[in-house]
């Protein structure tokens, strides 16, 4: 899965120059809150960071089209004085996108698609330390409004679900993202 997606985002980024001469090619930067939610059989611990992505789409029509982006969740500090734990989390996407045009300036869209996931862990009690990364496929889905300042500047609205993004030996971390950002159409 892991090559599929290099593939995809690398062949993304060298048709980005025909995209960018297509109409219908957009691109866009959003910035918000990241909540991520670490989870076991002993409680869970919830953390809200600043989280922001950066993605390039295309629509096929006026409802229908697609849209690969790359997501960084921020990380969740947990500090007891003894021990410290950090996640970090961050993700490429890539997804289909349904838009539902309300008038002229105005539009709600929604995506869903697949997501890969990266998740760094730090410990450390006293002076010992542990370090490891985790990978993982999740699906995610999104819904979100536009308003259309001008015939190519959006400005967006949007709340993403990417689900588990990490778990193992039954724990379990969860991301999600609401932001707001500008989004440039060709």
């Amino acid at each position: 899965m892991k090559k599929q997606l290099f593939a995809v985002v690398v062949g993304a980024a060298l048709a980005f120059p025909l995209f960018a001469q297509a109409e219908g090619a957009y691109i866009g930067a959003n910035v918000g809150r990241s909540e991520l939610k670490l989870s076991d059989e002993e409680g869970s611990i919830k953390k809200s960071d600043t989280g922001y992505k950066a993605y390039a789409g295309y629509d096929f029509t006026q409802n229908f089209g697609a849209e690969a982006g790359y997501v960084d969740f921020g990380k969740l500090t947990q500090n007891d004085g003894v021990a410290k734990l950090e996640v970090k989390n961050h993700a490429f996407y890539v997804a289909a996108t349904g838009t539902l045009p309300l008038n002229e300036q105005f539009s709600l869209f929604a995506k869903a698609g697949v997501a890969q996931n990266r998740t760094k862990i730090n410990f450390s009690v006293l002076n010992l330390r542990d370090s490891e990364s985790k990978n993982k496929t999740s699906a995610i889905f999104g819904i979100g409004a536009a308003y259309n300042i001008n015939k190519n500047l959006s400005a967006v609205a949007e709340y993403e679900n990417f689900g588990k993004v990490a778990s193992e030996d039954g724990t379990k971390l969860k991301a999600d993202l609401l932001s707001i950002g500008l989004r440039y159409k060709f």
